[in-house]
């Protein structure tokens, strides 16, 4: 039996030096003692008896007592009293009781397993006599070790499989064999084997081995391989696995078998349901494909009802069918061992395979509709698109000849690859702020041209005084057809001519010249074509020779005419077409004789364009007249055809679409219409890119453009000018619309001069009253003078100042007008107030200054209205001092009352005093004054002594008996008899 027994210690370093308590002179160590104290939990056997439950222990050669057996029971500590058979480890540590010799630890009791046994004799018992000869060296040498009988008790150990044990031939001694030697080596059963049947015989391994203990002989089983193997091993995850069945493994399964009891059939191989497992032919090979199956031929090793599988069953890939798993399910192909699926699908487009049609079972290839390719069937052909968008699977890319650059387009969408700023699959409309050019897009007004005047290469003309080419405006009116371009015509006399510079010119080509006009007689016109290069440089370098100028003509009847060769044209040069007009020689001019030019078209030749259209597209232009159509003026209808091939010819001799540049102001919006670009004009505004106004509109704007509304009787036309709306006036008329006079007339529309007498420019429109009225004239017609000056302006005598006594202007002017007297001719003066006399030289009543020197006006005399102003004496004409004060007043400006009187005598209330004579002091009331005198402002009197009242004219309280000059006397009433200090009614008591 081997234990093991544990102390774990903390200590970080031990000294078993003896301790020492002086600590200062020289190293010391604390005292040594048992480690083991104090650390009782710390310390662990790997076996102890009883630790669990009691447990039972024998000692071998006990010779204390009969009791070899005993109990121990450590599943409590140990107490002397109530555990005394726990034998814990913590028995160990040395302690002092009384009872220490019965603690002790105890392993659990087992069998001890002995190799070899040494006895070591180590110390003599001696008699005490080796004391007595401790000086003698050999005082042990009559002592000696002896045997009498040894026993050493055992037998082989067999772990419970054998019964006997034979010798062993390794051993020396085993060869006598006496009868009663014990043998080390055991007989095993049990299907055993080792020295001590410690394990199971080979292919005895299907269980654990284990000793026999008891009634339980754990004989070691033979592992079940049914027949395929003779080599086993024990697996203790399969023993537990199985539930504690079975726990051999074979090894080396024959027969095409495997698994733990070569019970399944290796891979490759299935099991025959007609024979038992154990037969050597119960496994069969598979019959599979191994490209097609999975795990590379692997099929079902035996059949499962409860699955639905069968053995032998080959075990198909995704993709693969047939009872060897040999080829690809319908709609796949290639069978490939490499293909984790086996086969891949045909993936056969449908809208581009033929219906009911499977691809190739080795390369995969389907049957393609046409117009179709691709491995699947999946692409359109090159000039092809839109798979399944046909019936033929694609649609041909019919990519715009002129707005692509090219007839390929994309397979998937059939977008062509556009030219810039067009838009579109095939690429034929232009971007949102573009358009595609009609053929008159090339257009040149004439009233723009350049006048050409003096050759008259088909005729001789004499232009006089007219000139040779005249604009001539023409307004549009709402509701009828327009049938020209621009503001109006160029009217052109017979032999005169006009110049056209033409300088945008995008792509080279020949153009068919156009001419619009409008004759004015029955009479047809000739006309003259010279195209002129800069610098008389070669013509045209893709022509040769320089053609001649044309000829043409002009029928009346006509509204266009069609140059018939056209010219050659290149891009970057400035061309000059000259163009003349004249009338045939026999045709009878006359001096009215004209012709209305509108403009001048390029229009450009389809047949010029290299490689744009088919033979079939060309005589279908031709044939609906497509140039003639598009060279007219006004709203056209345009044949599909010629749209369509005019659409393709703008394209390309633009490289794309052209940009709108509708005008911010004068358009609706920046989009135009597609063919044409004719922006959205807002009312009034015309132009294609909505940037002038319409003849008899002006002022373009946010709003677009104001009708001039030309007044129909002051103006020589509808037509203004465009920038500021001045209508073209008659003589005498003005305004903006020419509604009204000029300055200096009146009366419109029939406008005469103002009837001022030469006094005034300018006069009411309507009325002719004139306005600012010169030579000190007023009236309606500056008929009469303005006030300060006399005369008569209707009858030519001018107005002359009045003297009064100076003029106007001059500070001393003191009269409202003036007027000749017509018999004695003197000039009498309205004098203003405080003036008179005839020039107003003098001051009139109640007033003073003196009017002839500077600076002097009569004034008001300043009397406070207490004088009559009528009264020529009422105050100084000089000075102004106040003379005859009226209301009771004095003083030199009247502002006092009188003596004997108060009040104000600004607001004329002196009134008379009323003091009492006899209450006054005698030298307030003078004599021959009428009246004492008194406050001039409140009218209080002056009382004397004990006098009171207002007037003076009662004494005070306790004063009695008013005495003129004296004043009032004292009561004198005794305060002890009389109820008050009052006299003249006293009451006395009744004894008094």
């Amino acid at each position: 039996m081997q234990f093991q027994l544990t102390l774990f210690l903390h200590l970080g370093w031990l000294s078993f030096s003896k301790a020492q308590d002086d600590c200062s002179r020289t190293a010391c160590h604390p005292t040594t003692g048992n480690l083991l104290v104090g650390r009782n939990r710390q310390l662990t056997a790997s076996s102890t008896c009883g630790l669990n439950r009691a447990q039972k222990y024998c000692i071998l050669s006990y010779l204390e007592e009969e009791q070899k057996c005993f109990i121990c029971d450590s599943r409590f500590p140990y107490d002397r009293y109530t555990q005394p058979n726990s034998h814990t480890i913590e028995n160990v540590i040395a302690s002092f009781e009384q009872d220490r010799e019965k603690k002790w630890w105890q392993s659990e009791n087992d069998l001890v397993t002995l190799t070899n046994l040494r006895i070591n004799f180590t110390k003599l018992h001696t008699l005490g006599d080796t004391v007595l000869g401790r000086r003698q060296n050999d005082s042990l040498d009559k002592y000696y070790y002896a045997l009498y009988e040894m026993v050493v008790q055992g037998s082989c150990f067999c772990n419970g499989h054998a019964s006997e044990c034979g010798p062993t031939q390794q051993m020396r001694g085993d060869v006598f064999s006496p009868p009663e030697m014990v043998h080390g080596r055991c007989v095993c059963q049990h299907n055993t084997d080792g020295p001590n049947c410690e394990r199971c015989k080979d292919f005895f391994q299907d269980a654990p081995w284990r000793p026999a203990a008891g009634l339980q002989d754990n004989t070691c089983r033979p592992c079940s391989c049914n027949g395929h193997s003779e080599r086993c091993h024990f697996d203790m995850t399969a023993y537990l696995a199985s539930g504690g069945r079975s726990g051999g493994v074979c090894e080396d399964c024959r027969h095409n078998t495997e698994g733990q009891h070569c019970d399944r059939c290796r891979p490759l191989f299935y099991r025959d349901p007609l024979k038992a497992v154990s037969d050597p032919y119960a496994c069969i090979p598979c019959e599979c494909d191994p490209d097609g199956t999975i795990s590379g031929g692997i099929c079902v090793s035996h059949s499962d009802p409860a699955l639905g599988s069968v053995a032998g069953q080959c075990l198909c890939k995704e993709n693969v069918e047939g009872a060897n798993c040999d080829q690809c399910k319908p709609n796949h192909y290639g069978l490939s061992a490499t293909d984790p699926v086996g086969c891949q699908p045909c993936n056969c487009n449908p809208l581009g395979s033929l219906p009911l049609s499977a691809c190739d079972v080795d390369t995969g290839q389907c049957s393609c509709q046409s117009y179709v390719t691709g491995p699947h069937c999946d692409e359109c052909s090159v000039g092809y698109w839109g798979l399944g968008n046909h019936l033929h699977g694609c649609s041909p890319c019919d990519c715009d000849i002129g707005g692509a650059y090219s007839n390929m387009c994309s397979p998937k969408d059939g977008q062509c690859e556009c030219r810039p700023h067009i838009v579109g699959r095939s690429c034929s409309e232009p971007a949102p702020g573009y358009f595609l050019a009609p053929l008159n897009f090339y257009l040149y007004e004439a009233e723009e041209a350049t006048p050409l005047r003096g050759l008259a290469p088909l005729s001789s003309v004499t232009f006089g005084q007219r000139p040779a080419v005249h604009i001539v405006l023409r307004e549009a009116v709402p509701g009828n057809l327009v049938t020209w371009t621009g503001p109006g015509f160029a009217r052109v006399l017979p032999g005169a001519g006009l110049r056209f510079a033409v300088n945008s010119i995008p792509f080279p080509t020949d153009f068919t010249v156009a001419v619009h006009y409008e004759t004015q007689s029955a009479a047809d016109w000739a006309v003259q074509l010279v195209v002129n290069p800069p610098g008389g440089s070669e013509y045209c370098t893709r022509k040769t020779p320089q053609p001649k100028p044309q000829s043409s003509a002009l029928p009346a009847a006509a509204r266009i005419m069609l140059f018939p060769t056209p010219i050659c044209l290149e891009p970057d040069v400035q061309y000059s077409i000259d163009v003349y007009f004249s009338q045939p020689l026999e045709v009878e001019s006359h001096a009215h004789s004209h012709i209305l030019v509108d403009s001048l078209g390029l229009i450009p030749q389809i047949n010029s364009l290299e490689n744009f259209c088919s033979k079939q597209d060309l005589d279908e232009y031709q044939l609906h007249n497509c140039v003639k159509i598009a060279s007219e003026i006004g709203p056209q209808v345009l044949p599909g055809a010629c749209e369509r091939l005019m659409v393709s010819m703008s394209a390309k001799l633009h490289n794309g679409a052209v940009a709108c540049k509708c005008h911010p102001q004068g358009s609706v919006g920046s989009s135009c219409s597609r063919l044409g670009g004719q922006c959205q004009c807002k009312p009034g505004v015309t132009g294609r890119c909505c940037d002038r106004c319409s003849t008899g509109s002006y002022g373009l704007g946010h709003h677009g453009c104001h009708s001039c509304h030309c007044h129909p009787q002051g103006s020589k036309n509808t037509v203004c000018d465009q920038t500021t709306g001045q209508c073209l006036c008659h003589k005498e008329v003005a305004g903006r619309r020419c509604d009204q006079c000029l300055e200096g007339y009146f009366g419109f529309p029939n406008c005469r001069p103002c009837p001022c007498n030469g006094f005034a420019e300018l006069c009411d429109p309507e009325t002719g009253s004139c306005f600012n009225c010169g030579g000190f004239t007023t009236g309606r017609n500056c008929e009469r003078c303005i006030d300060g000056y006399y005369g008569n302006p209707s009858s030519g005598q001018p107005c002359r100042p009045c003297l009064c006594p100076d003029v106007p202007s001059s500070n001393q002017y003191f009269a409202h007008s003036c007027y000749q007297n017509p018999w004695s001719s003197d000039v009498i003066c309205n004098c203003l107030q405080g003036y008179v006399g005839i020039q107003c030289g003098e001051c009139s009543a109640g007033f003073y200054g003196n009017p002839e020197i500077s600076g002097a006006p009569c004034q008001p005399c300043a009397c406070n209205n207490n004088i009559d102003v009528t009264d020529p004496e009422s105050c100084s004409r000089v000075t102004g001092e106040c003379l005859r004060c009226l209301h009771n007043t004095q003083g030199p400006n009247c502002q006092l009352c009188k003596p004997g009187y108060f009040g104000s005598a600004f607001n004329q209330t002196c009134r008379r005093c009323s003091c009492h004579p006899s209450g006054v002091n005698p030298a307030e009331c003078p004599p021959g004054a009428g009246a004492c005198l008194c406050d001039p402002v409140t009218g209080g009197c002056s009382c004397l002594p004990n006098v009171t009242g207002l007037a003076c004219d009662r004494c005070a309280d306790g004063y009695w008996n008013l005495v003129p000059g004296r004043g009032c006397q004292s009561c004198n009433c005794d305060p002890r008899n009389s109820q008050s200090s009052h006299c003249d009614q006293a009451r006395c008591f009744k004894t008094y």
